[in-house]
């Protein structure tokens, strides 16, 4: 459900009934080159493409100068790990982000969302394959990434989505509940469900090694 809802937003396809409203507008009212150069969309697996750090952080803004390219990775908390480059933001990435870390190649999608400061932003599993102490880092650039826009946000991992005026739990494709975090966790429903769940499996992974009940004791 959650691909296609990203998909008919962005309209690479239409809806067959109904409408998607935008500020109370139809999308399909729009030109769709001109609707798209208001969204930014920040993917779980960022596409990268060979060139430079700056070309690569530049692709929606072409005529973007270097000191906007730098304001938008230091505000993507992308500046420091690129000047330990050899080149800095001249320096060559492979196909795809080769030769960069998930978190390095999340943090340059998002200094490229920044760059074009959308209307709409769109963060599609935005930290769900970086480990946990990426995840900060790229939780602080988001932060400032969303600030002043519209932003939807599609996760799993629930304690990203606290701080969100609404929620919307999806299942099998199906809208179950809307609500605030307080709101929903109160309800004791879906969301509840999952929230437990989760926070469960994070108890669980931080629990040190069980100790043996009845220790062997060398025999000198």
């Amino acid at each position: 459900g959650k691909s296609t809802l990203v998909n008919l937003i962005c309209r690479f396809y239409d809806v067959s009934d109904g409408a998607i409203m935008v500020d109370g507008v139809d999308i399909r009212r729009y030109a769709v080159g001109d609707f798209r150069q208001h969204i930014g969309l920040v993917l779980q697996e960022p596409f990268l493409f060979f060139g430079t750090i700056a070309e690569n952080i530049a692709y929606g803004k072409p005529g973007a100068t270097r000191d906007e390219i730098v304001a938008a990775a230091r505000a993507a908390h992308a500046h420091e790990f690129i000047l330990r480059l050899p080149q800095g933001y001249d320096s060559l990435v492979g196909e795809r982000g080769q030769g960069l870390s998930g978190g390095e190649r999340q943090r340059i999608s998002i200094a490229r969302a920044l760059l074009i400061n959308p209307r709409l932003l769109i963060l599609d599993e935005a930290t769900s394959a970086v480990d946990t102490e990426t995840e900060k880092e790229i939780q602080k650039a988001l932060d400032n990434l969303v600030q002043g826009r519209t932003t939807i946000a599609i996760a799993h991992r629930l304690s990203t989505l606290r701080k969100a005026d609404r929620l919307v739990v999806m299942d099998r494709g199906e809208v179950v509940e809307v609500g605030p975090h307080d709101e929903l966790m109160a309800q004791e429903g879906a969301y509840w469900r999952l929230y437990q769940a989760q926070a469960r499996h994070v108890d669980a992974e931080q629990e040190p090694p069980a100790q043996p009940s009845n220790p062997l004791v060398r025999q000198a």
